[in-house]
């Protein structure tokens, strides 16, 4: 019998579920916050997609940028 994992202290920010063949959902969760990033036909491509949004969360919130303005420079 093999025994229960055990629940991490710190879970792995990016989730990447396979929902098909080739079909694969990206969800990242930063700062408490879920977000759904949408559907890849690679593990490899949702994994970077994922590393990459993290990158840009934390450059946001290390500036205190909080959303992307049209427009503006």
């Amino acid at each position: 019998m093999k025994p229960a994992p055990v629940p991490s202290a710190d879970p792995s920010p990016i989730v990447v579920d396979e929902t098909g063949p080739q079909s694969f959902t990206l969800t990242v969760t930063f700062d408490g916050q879920r977000f759904e990033c949408g559907r890849y036909i690679s593990r490899a491509a949702a994994m970077q997609a994922g590393r990459l949004f993290l990158q840009r969360k934390e450059g946001e919130a290390a500036n205190g940028r909080t959303k992307r303005k049209p427009g503006r420079k």
